[in-house]
């Protein structure tokens, strides 16, 4: 076992061994098992979204990009993202875009470029203190958070990293009855997303 290896804590090679159905519904944190919160299917539908949505922004660059050495982008939703393997901390954001790596390559906190995770009743706290503390540590350059309602996101808050600095800064915060696109970003690439795209049910 690796010296800074607390002991009992969980090793990457022990949480893969890990039935299937069991990885699903946990997170590791500093090696310790955390049980994920239980999701709404409105908060399932508002990530979902927002990850189509991104997805054809990637799209849009790579038509833009094409013939040119630019990045290359994918866009994942619940997929595991090691953010540090000593202690083993290791978590499922809602959305994440990071660079293309082989399928079987194990995603890592250097591959990633921009975490989204929406906020339910249960996970507040967790996604605004924990998370946000792990994923700056990370050094994970972009952190949304969404907040959602009956009809899809509500608000978006957009958080990254500025300079050296290992603490998220606060970028902007866009709301459905406010503004008209409900994320504009020029970095990692441009993004023009509207409300629209964000609905889960039509407006009555």
């Amino acid at each position: 076992m690796n010296s800074l290896q607390p002991p009992g804590s969980l090793t990457l090679d022990e949480y893969y061994e890990l039935d299937e159905d069991v990885r699903r519904d946990i997170e590791i944190t500093d090696g310790v098992i955390l049980r994920r919160e239980q999701r709404s299917r409105a908060h399932q539908k508002t990530a979902s979204r927002l990850g189509n949505a991104l997805e054809l922004q990637i799209a849009k660059f790579r038509r833009e990009h094409k013939g040119e050495h630019a990045p290359c982008y994918e866009v994942n939703t619940e997929v595991d993202v090691v953010l540090w393997e000593v202690p083993l901390t290791l978590r499922k954001p809602d959305v994440v875009i990071h660079h293309c790596i082989d399928p079987f390559d194990q995603l890592t906190a250097a591959d990633t470029v921009l975490v989204v995770e929406v906020v339910s009743r249960t996970s507040n706290s967790r996604d605004r203190i924990h998370k946000m503390g792990e994923y700056s540590k990370a050094r994970i350059p972009h952190y949304l958070i969404v907040e959602f309602d009956a009809m899809g996101a509500l608000t978006i808050e957009h958080y990254a990293l500025l300079g050296q600095n290992l603490t998220y800064s606060p970028i902007t915060v866009t709301h459905r009855d406010r503004d008209i696109f409900a994320l504009k970003l020029t970095d990692p690439f441009r993004v023009e997303i509207g409300w629209q795209e964000l609905d889960i049910a039509p407006l009555t």
